[in-house]
């Protein structure tokens, strides 16, 4: 979302990893930030307010009735986390849930709780009923050609021209911060489409606005690129956490266990903490 954002150089702020109390509880949420008095065109930002929480799912993650109330209650600590009485009205909060595939269960789970879910355009879906911070749901594989690229390509089935396009999208802006923000969006793409890897080579060799500004992700072997990617940003929250949890000494089955991760995925961790 920031390189959608700063591409249009539409007028918001963003906050990320937000961390609470002195026994921190990290908030894995994008939190963008708008004027009161701005109006964003684009789908999923004529839904924001003022300060608006943002969630990637990633491909391997579901979206549970579990996850859906866990980050209304992380939206409500951050109401009130820090601040002055009601120095954040619960009334300019907005959450944002998004998922590469439409997460039926909690949709059919929602609806027989008696909440009404409108598809306000393609793709993006939102929940009305009684619930303290309004929220959308964005299913990126359903959004329009030419929509959200950098979120489409945040799953499994992305291409390598897709890739490619998206990339001479971003390098025609001469932002260098749109620049780096894409290449976290294509590392974690990489990560999870791992086989592109090999056709991007060769996009290398015949592209050079790709080659400049991507080549390093193929001058070794993929495992290696992918960890200088996350030195530059390009990790989520589950390398994160096993991170934090590798420099507190625990239990390597535990670490495997709430981060997710494999163990081996854990142990090269280890070697770079």
């Amino acid at each position: 979302m920031k390189v959608e954002y700063d591409l249009v150089r539409a007028p918001v702020t963003y906050e990320q990893e937000k961390e609470l109390g002195e026994d921190p509880l990290r908030l894995d949420f994008l939190i963008i930030k708008k004027e009161a008095n701005v109006e964003l065109s684009d789908p999923i930002g004529k839904f924001f307010k003022r300060v608006n929480l943002f969630e990637y799912k990633s491909p391997e993650d579901g979206l549970t009735i579990d996850d859906f109330y866990k980050a209304q209650g992380y939206g409500l600590i951050y109401k009130g986390f820090d601040r002055k009485v009601n120095e954040l009205p619960i009334n300019e909060i907005t959450l944002t849930l998004v998922r590469h595939s439409y997460p039926r269960d909690l949709i059919k789970l929602l609806r027989e709780t008696g909440f009404k879910i409108i598809e306000t355009h393609s793709g993006i879906f939102e929940v009305e009923g009684k619930i303290s911070i309004p929220v959308q749901i964005v299913v990126s594989s359903k959004l329009p050609d030419g929509e959200y690229d950098g979120l489409k390509l945040l799953s499994k089935g992305a291409t390598a021209e897709g890739i490619i396009d998206y990339v001479e999208k971003a390098n025609l802006s001469e932002n260098e911060n749109i620049r780096e923000n894409v290449k976290t969006v294509i590392g974690v793409c990489l990560s999870v489409n791992k086989k592109l890897s090999e056709e991007l080579k060769e996009a290398a060799k015949m592209n050079d606005i790709f080659k400049d500004t991507f080549g390093y992700l193929f001058e070794k072997d993929f495992y290696e690129a992918e960890q200088k990617g996350i030195q530059e940003g390009i990790e989520n929250a589950n390398v994160r956490v096993a991170k934090d949890m590798l420099k507190e000494n625990l239990p390597l089955s535990l670490i495997e266990k709430i981060s997710k991760l494999s163990e081996d995925v854990i142990r090269k961790l280890a070697v770079t903490v």
